[in-house]
């Protein structure tokens, strides 16, 4: 049987997610000639092409994509037995790596990692935040042990391993008319001055979504890429946003911001997830975290 160099495959796999072999040689320190003659070894070896010559970004082909995923399964299983040796000894190094979105990360998160992180102090932890489908796509690759997302896209390969409730609401400045309202409607903020996520984020498809569905086209007069920027926009009483509740935890429990509800289904029924890549065999830090979010974020085992 053909034995072959796993470091090869590493090598394609950078290829991949750079899309080039430059980016990849940036990424992994070495000249793209160097990228480019290992994986061309590596085809020898395996005796089949695995990247579409002339395409960028770079494109794998059938056995490309066969052996990137086993690149992949093989890295993860590796890790695993690595941690579980670990574990064997107290838990002692090793990184967990966790994708949020940016709505997710507040004071119950961050209490997560203070106490996660005072009973395993020699554990690294990598977060980093992205909107829901950078998230879903890092958890994916393997890039994240695990994604905390808002209202993520039904995949087949990904496992929802625990969820909760977390309706859009119209956030006001605390005082605001609209706080002591039971429930408002779409249309009726049409004459708001209203600030919106930009397009990209989940938050703001959600909206448009539910809006296309009672003929109700918002006009934001404040449009940014930051979560916290409209929390700020909200609280200076320029105007009003849309979040999910989570978004404003800290502030709605301070008194300085209060969240209405939204009469709308579409907008009543959303959630935020917990996620891995189904099938993953998660590092034992990685386990041990998941855990004590499901325990103590607003988190509910999914159905």
């Amino acid at each position: 049987m053909t034995r072959f160099h796993d470091n090869r495959l590493r090598y394609l796999a950078e290829a991949v997610r750079g899309g080039t072999m430059r980016a990849a040689s940036e990424n992994l320190n070495v000249a793209p000639s160097s990228i480019s003659r290992q994986i061309a070894q590596l085809e020898e070896e395996l005796g089949v092409p695995l990247i579409e010559r002339n395409r960028s970004p770079l494109k794998l082909t059938e056995a490309g994509e066969i052996a990137l995923t086993y690149y992949r399964e093989f890295t993860t299983q590796q890790e695993a037995f690595i941690s579980q040796v670990r574990d064997l000894k107290g838990l002692k190094g090793g990184t967990v790596c966790l994708a949020v979105g940016e709505g997710l990360i507040g004071d119950l998160l961050l209490d997560v990692l203070q106490r996660f992180m005072s009973q395993y102090p020699e554990i690294r932890i990598v977060m980093s935040t992205a909107g829901t489908a950078d998230v879903v796509s890092m958890v994916l690759e393997d890039e994240a042990h695990m994604g905390m997302v808002f209202q993520p896209e039904p995949d087949a390969k990904i496992r929802v391993r625990a969820s909760s409730d977390q309706p859009m609401k119209v956030i006001v400045k605390a005082g605001h008319p609209i706080s002591k309202r039971e429930s408002v409607t779409l249309s009726e903020l049409k004459s708001e001055r209203l600030g919106l996520p930009e397009q990209s984020f989940r938050i703001s498809q959600m909206i448009h979504s539910a809006g296309s569905e009672e003929h109700v086209f918002l006009n934001p007069v404040l449009v940014s890429n930051s979560l916290l920027a409209l929390k700020e926009f909200a609280r200076s009483g320029l105007g009003i946003t849309i979040l999910p509740t989570i978004a404003a935890h800290t502030e709605i429990a301070a008194g300085v911001l209060a969240a209405v509800p939204i009469d709308n289904p579409e907008l009543m029924q959303t959630s935020a997830s917990v996620i891995t890549r189904l099938g993953r065999q998660l590092p034992v830090g990685a386990v041990r975290l998941l855990q004590k979010i499901e325990a103590t974020m607003p988190f509910l085992p999914a159905p």
